[in-house]
């Protein structure tokens, strides 16, 4: 089983913007000089800020275990090897019924190397569920700055091939820059 992240790092620039928004918003509200409409936007300004700090911190602690058998999602603050995880999720590959991955960001960034663009890998499926419940659907996902993220999509990609799920064109494009190819046998790189 491999096991990955989101470095610091790549969540460090969304802290700030989170700060920035609070400090901002909080500080325009605290002058309490505002009309009682600027003041509701920017309290519904501050409250947006407040929950992309929250995902932000959820995006930080979150741990993306992966095998032959399926991946699973884990928020563990503190010393991985001590702390008890929360929102544990779970997706076995023979369950996967949906996968995409779209690029955000310009034209121009997506066909050079190291551009200002990420990627998103969104997989949908049958959560795993206690005997004699009803299975429900499930969606992952992850954004390129996840470390594994190209061993990731070259897993969901074997996986989709193997239940043989409809891929859209925007998909199939986007996986030939991390070296997959739907229509070979065998896709490039698919060890975990």
């Amino acid at each position: 089983m491999t096991r990955y992240r989101y470095p610091l790092k790549s969540v460090l620039g969304d802290y700030l913007r989170a700060a920035a928004g609070l400090v901002i918003a909080l500080g325009l509200l605290l002058t309490g000089a505002l009309p009682w409409f600027v003041a509701v936007l920017f309290g519904a300004l501050a409250i947006l800020f407040g929950l992309f700090a929250l995902r932000t911190v959820k995006r930080q602690y979150l741990e993306v275990s992966l095998d032959d058998q399926g991946i699973a999602t884990l928020v563990r603050p503190g010393d991985p090897e001590t702390s008890k995880g929360r929102f544990p999720s779970y997706l076995a590959w023979q369950e996967l019924t949906g996968m995409k991955l779209r690029y955000f960001g310009s034209r121009r960034s997506h066909k050079k190397e190291g551009g200002s663009g990420f990627m998103q890998l969104t997989l949908t499926g049958r959560a795993a569920e206690p005997a004699g419940s009803s299975n429900r659907k499930t969606t992952m996902s992850f954004e390129s700055s996840l470390e594994g993220f190209p061993a990731i999509v070259r897993r969901a990609a074997e996986a989709a091939r193997k239940q043989d799920i409809n891929i859209d064109a925007t998909t199939a494009s986007n996986l030939r820059p991390l070296g997959v190819d739907l229509n070979a046998d065998t896709p490039e790189g698919l060890e975990v």
